[in-house]
């Protein structure tokens, strides 16, 4: 089978499809709650140990069926339905990329609610709403890789959800008849309902805080900037990614949109034409058998976007509209919605490249090969001019000691860790705090430790420092974590602290609304640089995290980047 493109796509494939180890059931506690449509759900109780133990409710659809000729289109909200609907068991993944197959069904716009068990009627509590990543491909909001219970401990309300993937999530040919960002449309009425259903399960719809990590990442930073999600969350976290990623963007839907037309053979006249000829396709399986097939590379890298990711829509659209300008004009001229906003990355996010190099050996030597493939795809640079040489050439010596030819892979971690991930970062967090009336706090997690899971798995213990995905353990109980951490294990103290900073964001609007032994000092907000929380064994304020590096990019890009 032919490779994804990139590495990074395995990985967040790999996290979004992990291997399940549900908790214990028990069946003699069930609760029922009345939703605003006047329908009913069923949950159940949750033991995890003597001591852990939550409320759930699974499975909830908040949007009609997406199919037929609601396929390619806005999400209608759920009529509702009469009587009790089971919640104790997940809807199904949405039409995607699984680790070894594709998977997945249309109809699958559910959600997940999960409470603290004893909850005070006369008390309404924080919710955080989780996106997940998964290259806008594959992956879901379950229970089995996104276990809630460490999150609800701390006396909030979690809530996940499903969203359109690939091809019917992203899918747009640049005019009306489709306007694309469906999966993003997705989360924008999961968030609708949970203002119109919360309650009833003891939740604050003015307490609404949405997170997310890569690809998920990125949602929460574009639902910051749509005037689409005005009023529906309160606060918003991005772990690694944003709407500056640069695999974050599609800037030729159009284009990509007849490269799917060619990969599935069909013909047609008019954009509209092919718009209906994919709603007439019976099984929606074939919609993602054809991703690895889109991306179409030279060197397997994330620097390029992804076929299937959000992009602007068009003026004369007929139904809602997300996106209506690029990313990077909304955020410059400040018109994205004021939250308070958590940002960050891990430090060594680019760890995954040492797989990559193994996976497909000729990565290094085509980068070798073509020293242009280091240019930044998204400043559209002509590769012969002077701008483009003088690019290459700083990158060349900031990373690669000066050389023309990339030696040492870690050298080229660093460069794919600054190029994916870090500098998107840096930027997003400058140009939100130097236009937002709301704090702006951010973040590297660099501890390395028993729960980086995914470095471990990759068989890269060797390397310092935390890789892509390595920070949800410290979040979410994660299927498919080997034997319990033992108590007094730093990774434990890390967790708790992760937990504690991000529920009282949730909760007060800042990670530390005051210090105490767990967390000894407070997380300074961004004023006058680039304050930031280093993560790692100990919590470390400091300013201006790789500083020469980001200097580097933002240079460069001050001279350089002719995107819109």
């Amino acid at each position: 089978m032919r490779h994804f493109g990139t590495f990074i796509l395995l990985v967040s494939i790999f996290v979004a499809n992990a291997i399940p180890y549900p908790p214990k059931v028990l069946d003699n506690d069930e609760l029922i709650v009345t939703l605003s449509h006047g329908g009913k759900v069923e949950g159940s109780q949750k033991i995890i140990n003597l001591r852990e133990r939550y409320f759930s409710f699974k499975g909830i659809p908040y949007a009609e069926p997406p199919i037929g000729n609601l396929r390619l289109r806005n999400p209608r909200p759920h009529p509702g339905w009469e009587g009790v609907r089971n919640a104790s068991s997940h809807g199904a993944v949405c039409v995607g990329l699984g680790w070894f197959s594709v998977i997945g069904e249309e109809d699958c716009l559910f959600l997940n609610v999960y409470t603290p068990p004893d909850l005070n009627p006369d008390e309404k509590y924080a919710v955080m709403f989780w996106i997940h990543g998964g290259s806008f491909t594959g992956g879901s909001g379950d229970s089995f890789t996104f276990g809630p219970e460490l999150l609800v401990g701390q006396n909030v309300i979690v809530v996940t959800t499903n969203y359109r993937l690939g091809l019917l999530g992203f899918f747009s040919t640049n005019d009306k008849y489709a306007q694309g960002n469906y999966g993003l449309k997705d989360c924008v009425e999961a968030l609708r309902w949970v203002q119109n259903n919360i309650e009833a399960f003891g939740g604050d719809p003015n307490r609404v805080t949405i997170f997310g990590e890569s690809a998920g990442a990125s949602l929460v930073h574009y639902l910051v900037l749509s005037p689409m999600a005005k009023g529906l969350f309160s606060g918003a976290i991005s772990q690694s990614g944003t709407a500056l990623n640069p695999w974050a963007f599609q800037d030729y839907p159009r284009t990509q949109a007849y490269k799917v037309a060619q990969l599935l053979n069909l013909t047609f006249t008019t954009t509209e034409d092919l718009v209906n000829q994919l709603r007439a396709v019976e099984d929606p399986l074939m919609f993602a058998e054809i991703t690895p097939a889109t991306v179409d590379l030279e060197v397997p890298r994330v620097s390029l976007p992804f076929m299937f990711a959000p992009s602007v829509e068009p003026e004369d659209s007929e139904e809602e509209i997300f996106l209506s300008e690029p990313p990077l004009r909304i955020m410059k001229k400040g018109t994205f919605n004021q939250v308070p906003y958590i940002c960050g990355a891990t430090n060594e996010e680019g760890l995954w490249v040492i797989v990559e190099t193994e996976m497909f050996p000729d990565v290094l030597d085509k980068f070798n090969n073509n020293s242009k493939l280091l240019l930044p795809y998204e400043w559209y640079l002509d590769p012969e001019s002077d701008a483009a040489c003088d690019v290459i050439n700083n990158i060349q010596n900031m990373y690669f000691k000066g050389e023309p030819v990339i030696k040492d892979p870690l050298d080229y971690v660093k460069y794919a860790t600054d190029r994916h991930f870090e500098y998107a970062a840096y930027k997003t967090v400058e140009l939100h705090a130097s236009r937002s009336t709301q704090p702006v706090f951010f973040y590297i997690f660099s501890f390395d430790g028993a729960l980086n899971y995914v470095k471990r798995y990759l068989k890269l213990g060797s390397y310092e420092g935390a890789m892509h995905a390595d920070d949800l353990p410290y979040l979410f109980r994660m299927a498919g974590i080997p034997a319990p951490i033992l108590p007094g294990n730093p990774a434990l103290v890390v967790r708790s602290r992760m937990i504690k900073m991000w529920t009282d964001f949730a909760k007060f609007g800042t990670p530390t609304p005051e210090t105490n032994e767990l967390i000894p000092i407070t997380w300074p907000r961004i004023q006058i640089g680039h304050e930031f929380m280093d993560i790692g064994e100990n919590l470390v304020p400091g300013r201006e995290p790789f500083r020469e590096r980001m200097q580097m990019w933002k240079d460069l890009d001050s001279k350089y980047n002719n995107a819109p």
